[in-house]
């Protein structure tokens, strides 16, 4: 073989080798954005979670048609003034509350915030690969963004973790009811004593709801913290592992969903801890 057939054999090669090397890097890069989706699809649940214990806060006890229409028409016989648009669903609900409008879209403002700060990361990684070949340098970008994302996740877990949501609303009317119980002395004992059995099924049963929601939330919020510090640390160490890496990854935070959803209540708290711990001190440590 000539020199030029040499030449020509190893451009050849040099060409199989870039291509080999390009297909490596774009199915990391591909390995990489579902590392990436999963970190996405669990912080809007977390957020999601947040939006929902704080709906449940403000939410009127759940009744049947005829328990409703037995307390309107209770009430409209004790009613001497006229009915109107604004009193009217008082009588109807005399639990429910109305949260104040602006206060509402303030809220509703700061999900949607929320909702869109993790979303537009995520959308970092859609098109990884078109701007640079490699996506390295996007990638690279993207780590000092993530970082200020899982302080702010912390943020809200430690918020969630010294205040405990409670459902004020149903709270305040299974009080009242209790109140209504004990002072009244013309129940008989049989009736007083079915009453408060009744009454106290229906307070274990919010007092269940509420720790439930609460450790929802609570497991949202401590998984995307560790699916977000495994994606720190594949974004921060991109041009060092393989695809396999990102793979095996994106396998064990599978295996971390599927853990935390069977930790309890002091289980996923102390997490909560370790994962404001662990944020506070690289916070100290930026410059």
């Amino acid at each position: 073989m000539g020199f030029y057939g040499v030449q020509k054999q190893i451009r050849r090669g040099c060409i199989c080798a870039m291509l080999a090397l390009l297909a490596a890097c774009a199915q990391k890069a591909d390995a990489l954005k579902l590392s990436a989706h999963q970190f996405g699809v669990e912080t809007n649940q977390a957020i999601s979670a947040l939006d929902d214990l704080r709906t449940a806060q403000f939410s009127a006890p759940v009744r049947s048609d005829d328990a409703m229409q037995a307390t309107f028409m209770a009430n409209l016989a004790q009613f001497s003034g006229t009915l109107t648009a604004q009193n009217l669903p008082i009588l109807i609900n005399p639990d429910a509350i109305t949260i104040d409008p602006a206060e509402n879209a303030r809220w509703q403002q700061e999900m949607a915030t929320l909702r869109n700060q993790y979303q537009s990361f995520a959308a970092i990684f859609t098109d990884i690969g078109e701007d640079d070949i490699f996506g390295a340098g996007t990638i690279k970008a993207s780590a000092p963004l993530l970082q200020k994302l899982r302080t702010q996740l912390a943020k809200l877990a430690q918020t969630l973790g010294t205040s405990p949501p409670v459902f004020l609303v149903q709270r305040d009317a299974l009080i009242a009811r209790i109140n209504k119980i004990h002072n009244d002395k013309t129940l008989p004992d049989a009736t007083r004593t079915s009453e408060i059995k009744d009454w106290w099924q229906q307070w274990q049963t919010l007092i269940g709801d509420e720790k439930t929601l609460y450790q929802n939330a609570l497991h949202h919020f401590v998984t995307a913290d560790q699916l977000g510090h495994q994606l720190q640390n594949q974004i921060e160490n991109y041009d060092k592992i393989s695809t396999r890496t990102v793979l095996v990854g994106i396998d064990k935070g599978l295996h971390i969903i599927a853990e935390n959803q069977g930790l309890s209540e002091s289980q996923l708290t102390q997490k909560a801890r370790s994962m404001i711990d662990n944020m506070a001190m690289q916070a100290q440590k930026q410059p």
